[in-house]
């Protein structure tokens, strides 16, 4: 069998990790994996984007925050979801991320705290970024200028959540669509990525079925169309599209196998991959030099479809 390709800061992280042990994240209860997910960012990302102003804005459906990288002036927004399988992840959690993504692209960012499981199970992340999406078309008055399209990012399960939003706006909704790694399939498929990758890279297969049982507790649930829309018909209207994945990532086939058919079916799909790196890189950048590079050239393809 082919041996993966590893970058070496990719090797040297995962040693680090592998010899420090301690509790699988999948065995601890929801708040401490929620501490110990911020506490890798402190460890493993950057600070954020230096010029780029924020604030926590009210009367929305969940807490939001908004990300301005200038005098902030009528145009579209960027609604982002964070990762963490619907579980884990906050507005601190992705804060560096969504800097980048505000200064990259000279747009507003607005950043979701929907609520996470298992106090909160399936729709209840969903439902709150469709409201949120709608809560920010209507020009809240602390975006400070009018918002005039929107568009929508997410990492992981966020990605799934972006997805979600595109997909229920309908034609014309949602510009663009930024998705990282996303999470496309929660029924644990037993081939591809899903096998190769499922440990010893992080997120692994106990990981995400702690998650999928802690969001999608239903009989069927995780096979829905909301959860899986990889195992449903991919509608032929989604806007442009950019999908990033990670080459050691279990979800690595999910985002190839949704830019192929969104290719086929004749959408416009930009992929990229990230070679010899692992799920999270959006998080990590400070310990994969490369994750930034990729990210960034993600990020601006992204921004360059929004304002096209």
């Amino acid at each position: 069998m082919e041996q993966p390709f590893v970058l070496p800061e990719t090797a040297a992280v995962l040693a680090g990790i592998a010899e420090q042990g301690g509790q699988h994240l999948a065995d601890m209860p929801a708040a401490d994996m929620r501490a110990t997910y911020l506490q890798m960012g402190a460890l493993f990302d950057l600070p954020p984007e230096p010029g780029v102003r924020w604030t926590d804005l009210t009367g929305g459906p969940c807490p939001l925050r908004a990300y301005f990288p200038a005098a902030a002036v009528a145009g579209p927004v960027i609604l982002y979801m964070h990762g963490g399988g619907w579980v884990i992840g906050d507005l601190e959690t992705h804060h560096p991320a969504c800097t980048l993504i505000a200064a990259a692209t000279g747009m507003r960012v607005v950043a979701v705290d929907y609520r996470l499981a298992p106090e909160h199970p399936f729709p209840a992340a969903h439902d709150d970024c469709l409201a949120a999406a709608k809560f920010v078309l209507d020009s809240p008055a602390g975006l400070e200028a009018p918002v005039t399209g929107l568009a929508v990012a997410g990492d992981s399960a966020g990605g799934n959540l972006a997805l979600y939003v595109a997909s229920a706006m309908g034609p014309g909704g949602v510009q663009a669509q930024l998705l990282i790694y996303p999470w496309l399939d929660c029924t644990a498929p037993d081939e591809g990525s899903y096998q190769a990758f499922g440990e010893g890279f992080i997120l692994d297969q106990k990981l995400l079925g702690r998650f999928a049982a802690d969001y999608l507790p239903g009989a069927g649930m995780a096979a829905g169309a909301a959860a899986s829309p990889l195992l449903h018909p991919i509608s032929a209207d989604l806007p442009v599209t950019v999908i990033l994945t990670a080459g050691l990532d279990p979800l690595r086939d999910q985002g190839r196998a949704l830019a192929g058919r969104m290719a086929q079916q004749g959408s416009e799909v930009h992929f990229m991959e990230a070679k010899g790196l692992i799920h999270g890189l959006a998080t990590m950048r400070a310990a994969f030099p490369a994750a930034d590079r990729i990210l960034r050239r993600a990020i601006a393809t992204f921004g360059g479809v929004i304002r096209s």
